[in-house]
């Protein structure tokens, strides 16, 4: 800890961050919420939100924006990149969303935005958006202001800029991305109990998928319980968050033939062991792996749900 004060407060930058810091910035009407209005617009507007991590049919915008003219508002759909390949026609879903949007009632137009290190504009997929801006140009407009918290601003967009030149940056997976698409469509069309939501790009590493909205789930602070599908592990776990395995015995006598209780690191688990799903081969390739794993969440969460006294009965760590 000694020399916690001269570590970079960027330490493991994502695009993420980038947006949440975009969306503060915009929502503190800002020089920069300005100098966007102005490459967006070609003219003045009034600021009326941002929102971050719209998810859609279409895919997820990274950041929408809205403005008032007199005309009517104008959304900005702006995609973020750091260093990440760009998703298979990433560009084209983008404008299919921004036609949808223009035919709003009170939406005059929406313009697909590209934001990046200048750098990254020499993908070709980069001409696919309407305007793009580079994390240099930002930058510039952050330091030219006496903000403290645009100049934080500043420096984690020419963190990116560095980012993408040392190639120290979590690197998404298409692949990967992509056979989480393909296992949300399956939960949305055979399991909506699930309720997953839209996977937005993925990295390589990641392969457990949590229904954190899951029907019927209770979330309190007195009980945390978790729907998890690990994937690469080929197990599908109801986690009881701070319980002790030999608290589960009462559970244990309940049990399906093919459920078992096991422990998870600060939780223990019922457990139900599922074909393992490689992501880097693909979705199609893997529909029943899927599928078994996909209904074996549902059976968990049915389970729970319909035995509320099973939670109820826990001891409970977090009452004193």
């Amino acid at each position: 800890m000694s020399n916690i004060f001269d570590r970079d407060p960027f330490g493991w930058l994502r695009e993420r961050d980038i947006d949440l810091l975009l969306c503060a910035e915009l929502h503190a009407r800002s020089a920069l919420c300005d100098y966007i209005a102005s490459r967006v617009l070609a003219g003045p507007g009034q600021f009326i939100g941002a929102w971050v991590s719209v998810s859609e049919t279409e895919g997820e915008t990274d950041v929408l924006v809205a403005w008032e003219r007199p005309s009517g508002r104008v959304l900005a759909l702006i995609e973020n990149k750091i260093a990440a390949a760009f998703q298979p026609d990433l560009g084209i879903r983008y404008q299919a969303r921004a036609d949808r949007w223009s035919t709003e009632q009170g939406v005059v137009a929406a313009v697909t935005c590209l934001f990046a290190p200048a750098s990254y504009m020499k993908n070709e997929e980069a001409q696919l958006f309407d305007v793009f801006i580079t994390y240099e140009e930002l930058s510039n407009v952050l330091r030219s202001s006496d903000d403290e918290r645009g100049h934080f601003f500043a420096d984690a967009l020419e963190a990116g800029v560095e980012a993408l030149q040392t190639g120290y940056v979590a690197i998404l997976s298409e692949d990967v991305t992509k056979t989480w698409h393909y296992i949300w469509k399956l939960a949305q069309s055979e399991h909506p109990q699930l309720k997953m939501k839209a996977p937005g790009s993925k990295p390589g590493g990641s392969t457990w998928i949590y229904f954190r909205e899951a029907e019927g789930l209770i979330h309190s602070e007195e009980r945390s319980i978790s729907l998890v599908l690990k994937a690469e592990r080929g197990q599908a776990d109801l986690m009881f968050g701070r319980t002790e395995l030999a608290e589960m015995q009462g559970i244990a006598m309940l049990l399906e033939p093919d459920m078992k209780v096991a422990k998870a690191s600060n939780s223990a688990s019922i457990r139900i062991e599922v074909p393992t799903i490689d992501f880097a081969a693909g979705g199609d390739s893997q529909t029943e792996a899927i599928k078994t794993g996909l209904a074996a969440c549902e059976r968990l969460r049915k389970f729970v749900v319909e035995r509320p006294e099973l939670v109820r009965d826990l001891p409970n760590k977090n009452k004193s």
